[in-house]
């Protein structure tokens, strides 16, 4: 805030000493712009007009702190080396921020992001995971409004569990679920399920996806696929041993990135990471260390489009990975 010059006409301060106010009201106590509009015995438009007039004359100034600025700075960084269209890192937190808050923040930022895709007749897809969870339930109703948001793999229990218990915002309306399991029991089973017309009209509507949002999971201990029942420990560290370090849709990929045969990919339901890498506008979303090389290597891959992710990681991303 400043002062009123001592050259200015009586009018005059008493319009800089009402922007004062006004700003203040706003941006110091955090008031509403109708709470303040009863406080100051004017209309709600006037005080927008007011805190427009303070920012415009430079009573109010906006500045990004230091650390903010780096964490945008690797944004680009990690957007050109990995051939992004774009990339949005969430700024580091508190020295004690557990991985479920390291989630929870890079699921609001791409919940964020995501809205410049929500339009009235725009398809979403989405591949389920803890992360793409958070993410569908921090969406507002309103931005929901006319959208279609289409599983692009199996995972009804997931559903079931999660989404249709937690949802406040309305988006269990909004879903076209792939009714399978993500991993079906069987090969056998999955090739059945696979020419289903339930399953197919889904993933026909998922094809023509604006966007589509996945998670990425880890192939060390105690990894996201083993705490949701998907796998158990022996079958993650038998693809370990084959070489996964990550996995996306249910489908397990190098530290190259390359598609692993035979890690339960004959008994997936849905979209193959092939595919994915096809589909515009592929964002990723996931955060902490333990997903490091899942990350890296989907990268590596090229089945994104979108990172979002923290920047602890964004930083070993950009000193190899």
């Amino acid at each position: 805030m400043s002062n009123a010059p001592l050259s200015m006409s009586g009018a005059e301060q008493d319009r800089q000493a009402i922007l004062v106010r006004a700003a203040w009201l706003y941006y110091k106590d955090h008031l509403t712009q109708a709470e303040i509009a009863e406080r100051l015995f004017v209309s709600r438009a006037t005080v927008g007009r007011l805190l427009d007039a303070a920012r415009d004359q430079g009573i109010v100034r906006f500045e990004i702190s230091a650390d903010h600025l780096a964490a945008f700075e690797l944004s680009v960084q990690i957007r050109d080396r990995y051939g992004l269209t774009d990339a949005i890192v969430v700024p580091r937190g508190a020295s004690t921020e557990t991985s479920r808050r390291t989630n929870e923040r890079v699921a609001a930022a791409a919940a964020e992001y995501i809205k410049r895709f929500l339009k009235p007749g725009a398809v979403i897809g989405v591949g389920w995971g803890d992360t793409v969870t958070r993410v569908l339930l921090g969406l507002s109703r309103d931005s929901l409004e006319g959208v279609t948001i289409a599983t692009v793999a199996g995972g009804i229990n997931v559903y079931t569990r999660q989404v249709s218990a937690l949802s406040t915002n309305g988006v269990n309306e909004h879903l076209r679920l792939i009714p399978a399991p993500l991993i079906a029991s069987s090969a056998s089973i999955a090739i059945a399920l696979r020419q289903d017309a339930s399953v197919t009209s889904v993933l026909e509507l998922a094809e023509g996806a604006v966007a589509t949002l996945t998670g990425i999971g880890s192939s060390k201990a105690a990894a996201s696929s083993v705490r949701s029942g998907l796998f158990n420990q022996d079958q993650v560290d038998e693809f370990r041993a084959l070489g996964a370090v990550g996995d996306m849709l249910g489908e397990w990929f190098d530290s190259a990135g390359t598609a692993l045969v035979g890690a339960a990919s004959d008994r997936k339901i849905g979209m193959s990471i092939n595919q994915l890498r096809e589909m515009p506008n592929v964002i990723g979303v996931a955060g902490g260390l333990d997903k490091l090389a899942a990350i890296a290597g989907a990268l590596r891959g090229g089945y994104l489009d979108v990172l979002v992710t923290d920047e602890a990681v964004a930083e070993l991303l950009l000193g190899g990975g």
